[in-house]
């Protein structure tokens, strides 16, 4: 596939953004007037090393690795990712250090981990987001429509999100009014988990502009309001040898690799924290008695572990067997922490991890069950830790 300017000039495009995801988890893009646009996809676009000494609090850290001093890495466009939301479009890039993928870039890591594993072991893995989030007007939840109830699906707005992603190539499965005012959750089709990575910075793209066209904002932080429900980003994800789902084994929830895989994200799962929830404002959302996991354990379709064994759809058990990994949220960046679940179960079962028993009570009241941490200082100091 390649980026035809003529096709998109006909569309209404003008521009066309360059879009990476930064290691703050932060969308931002270079754009590209559509009469140069062909050329720019061949040489990309510059971008200086400092963007990922970029902060979320919008500045470039003096303690950064990257300064004014370091040369540019090169944005190139994946026109598989493209975008169309006139006047317009977006396209997902890789970064290039001369002639080579940059080694800090996490599209590109993640991509490489996936091609070694599929190459020297056979495996590839499926995955897919469940995204929550809030519409927002003048500070305040959009309605005041509660939990599946069927007027909050009235707006125009939702249906034209849907729309719009559908369009755009986002197979969507469901579309669920949940638990605060005016907070919605859209699950989507698994993919390959690279693909589902992609998908997931295309899904806020997509959703932010089509509520700003409409005058509204499409909220994505964790826990945007003390007194209400925070939002999540429920990772669900399964490993293939071919056509065959290797957590499925039947007359069991889990195979015994699966289970060796749950037991290297026990393991690590406090150093994965850092990269799951990497907000002060994720770890409001990750309180005690809030559907939000607390403690580090699993469960048979136990809401309150930190991770859920789902129970398959009927009939679907041979392809529908995962795991449900619920802490992150919708602030991370996907390509980190799918490449960081992936490896900790790698580690799992490289190492052949018991993760002992499910919790298949709520895991809330069980103070012998060790916790997450508890805040970002103490989840880095878990991810440094862990990495040393």
């Amino acid at each position: 596939m390649s980026l035809n300017s003529n096709e998109l000039k006909r569309k209404g495009i003008d521009v066309v953004r360059f879009t990476w995801i930064g290691l703050d988890g932060f969308v931002r893009f270079k754009g590209a007037h559509i009469d140069h646009l062909e050329e720019m996809a061949k040489s990309g676009i510059g971008l200086t090393k400092a963007m990922f000494s970029f902060t979320p609090m919008d500045y470039i850290s003096p303690y950064g690795s990257f300064g004014p001093e370091d040369q540019d890495v090169f944005l190139v466009p994946d026109p598989a990712t493209l975008v169309t939301l006139p006047p317009y479009a977006s396209v997902l890039c890789d970064l290039y250090d001369g002639d080579r993928p940059w080694e800090l870039d996490a599209r590109s890591k993640l991509r490489s981990y996936l091609e070694k594993l599929r190459e020297k072991e056979g495996f590839s893995f499926m995955s897919s987001f469940e995204y929550e989030f809030y519409l927002v007007k003048d500070g305040k939840p959009f309605n005041d429509a509660r939990c599946f109830d069927p007027q909050g699906m009235n707006d125009i707005i939702i249906t034209r999100i849907v729309s719009s992603l559908k369009s755009n190539g986002i197979d969507v499965l469901r579309v669920i009014k949940e638990y605060g005012p005016a907070q919605y959750e859209i699950d989507v089709m698994h993919r390959d988990s690279l693909r589902s990575a992609d998908e997931f910075v295309m899904f806020k793209e997509i959703v932010k502009n089509e509520a700003y066209n409409l005058g509204v904002e499409a909220n994505f932080m964790p826990k945007p309001f003390n007194n209400l429900a925070g939002s999540g980003l429920h990772l669900n994800l399964s490993m293939w040898e071919g056509n065959k789902n290797l957590f499925y084994s039947e007359g069991k929830e889990l195979s015994e690799i699966g289970t060796w895989f749950l037991g290297g994200i026990l393991k690590h799962a406090r150093a994965l924290t850092a990269i799951a929830a990497p907000t002060v404002n994720s770890y409001k959302r990750l309180r005690s008695g809030s559907w939000a996991p607390t403690k580090i354990t699993y469960g048979v379709n136990n809401k309150s572990a930190m991770i859920r064994l789902p129970t398959p759809y009927r009939g679907g058990m041979g392809k529908d067997t995962r795991l449900e990994y619920r802490v992150p949220d919708p602030l991370v960046n996907p390509y980190l922490l799918v490449l960081a679940v992936i490896s900790a179960g790698m580690d799992g079962i490289s190492k052949r991890l018991d993760p002992g028993p499910p919790v298949n009570e709520n895991s809330y009241l069980k103070e012998e069950i060790p916790e997450i941490p508890r805040n970002l200082r103490e989840a880095l100091n878990e991810l440094n830790h862990d990495v040393s």
